[in-house]
């Protein structure tokens, strides 16, 4: 898949008006969710993505953040300059558009790092 072909599929999940749209919030929710992996898992989910979509994640410094899911959102907003309610449905839109993208068992190592809470954001609630 190309960063285009991720974009426009996300563009169509999210109902975002152009790919410019869907970039932005790309960047907002992988570069917040780069900053909560540790670099090793950012770097393995990086590999699977195009590349121009895997830097947000690996362009971040990696801190390997503790965040549950409700300060996830709260950092994906401000990445966004947007609210919450707002961050959360970005936060789905994207997540689960990766978690098409991804293989299955790069889904479930990156779950099983992650608080059960994140599942649903990736679109696979039962995994959680």
């Amino acid at each position: 898949m190309t960063s285009k072909e991720f974009l426009a599929v996300l563009r169509e999940q999210g109902e975002y008006a152009d790919l410019d749209e869907a970039t932005q919030v790309t960047e907002a929710v992988l570069s917040t969710l780069g900053d909560r992996l540790q670099p090793a898992a950012a770097d393995h989910l990086a590999d699977q993505l195009p590349a121009e979509i895997g830097e947000f994640l690996t362009g971040v410094g990696n801190t390997g953040r503790t965040w549950g899911v409700e300060e996830f959102l709260r950092q994906v907003a401000r990445a966004a300059a947007d609210d919450e309610t707002a961050a959360r449905r970005d936060a789905e839109a994207v997540l689960t558009t990766l978690g098409d993208t991804v293989s299955g068992g790069e889904l479930n190592r990156l779950l099983s790092q992650l608080p059960s809470g994140y599942a649903e954001l990736f679109g696979h609630p039962e995994l959680a």
